[in-house]
């Protein structure tokens, strides 16, 4: 194992990044190269990050019951009043925002943030906001890092260890788009998808470990994923489409 790795955290984004492409792990995690190129569609891709970030501590003031009054950006205020329409505030449940859960599985840690977790007297919902304007189908949820990470350690912390007299399919994975006008899509957990989850988590931890980052030579490189990539510069001197590139900070 690279000594790098010894005590890292996985998340669903490092793991997205290896699953995406080893030698952009390689940059990021075991390099710790943070690549930002300064041109008008990488600005306008990181403003829309800054502006997702300022949405969910929105979001998270919202859910903690911390005054928020008007803001000025309108759609705002907008995507905010149909959370509000969506999950109206009951005593009855427990609101945890910015919830982060951390696993230690057999001597390798796991993190992960969820936007929200809602805990109610039969349920354990997991929420997360997305401001960008591509639609999220329900395949494309149940097959993201973010949903397969979330919900496992969801099992092992929160219903395990807090909640042992909820059934495992008492959790769900809702993500909530307030830009589009569609309802939340949902993921309902189960022992099979708890299983799939829990080896595919694992194997993906194996395999980082069983990677030489030291040798670029048998570091695969995913050449499809290139022109998403924001190491597309610097590896291939090519321009990034910044339309499509990969979400890095909410997750894909």
């Amino acid at each position: 194992m690279n000594e790098k790795l010894k005590y890292f955290t996985y998340s669903q984004n490092s793991l997205n990044t290896y699953k995406s492409c080893p030698f952009k792990f390689k940059y990021k995690y075991t390099d710790n190269i943070n690549w930002k190129y300064d041109d008008i569609g990488s600005r306008e891709y990181y403003d829309s990050m800054k502006s997702g970030r300022e949405f969910h501590l929105l979001c998270e003031r919202y859910f903690d019951d911390i005054p928020i009054g008007k803001y000025e950006d309108k759609k705002f205020n907008k995507w905010l009043n149909k959370i509000k329409d969506l999950l109206p505030i009951s005593e009855e449940n427990i609101y945890l925002p910015e919830y982060e859960i951390r696993l230690n599985l057999s001597g390798r840690y796991i993190i992960a943030k969820i936007d929200l977790v809602i805990i109610e007297k039969d349920k354990i919902s997991l929420w997360d906001w997305k401001t960008e304007n591509r639609e999220i189908t329900h395949k494309n949820a149940l097959n993201r890092m973010q949903t397969i990470v979330y919900m496992f350690l969801a099992e092992e912390i929160i219903r395990k260890k807090s909640y042992p007299n909820y059934k495992i399919e008492d959790i769900s994975m809702n993500y909530y788009q307030p830009a589009l006008e569609n309802k939340p899509v949902t993921i309902n957990y189960n022992e099979k998808l708890y299983e799939e989850h829990k080896m595919k988590v694992f194997n993906l931890i194996k395999n980082i470990e069983d990677t030489d980052f030291n040798d670029e030579n048998n570091i695969n490189k995913n050449i499809s994923h290139c022109k998403y990539c924001e190491f597309n510069k610097l590896c291939n001197s090519e321009s990034i489409n910044y339309e499509i590139l990969e979400e890095d900070i909410y997750g894909s």
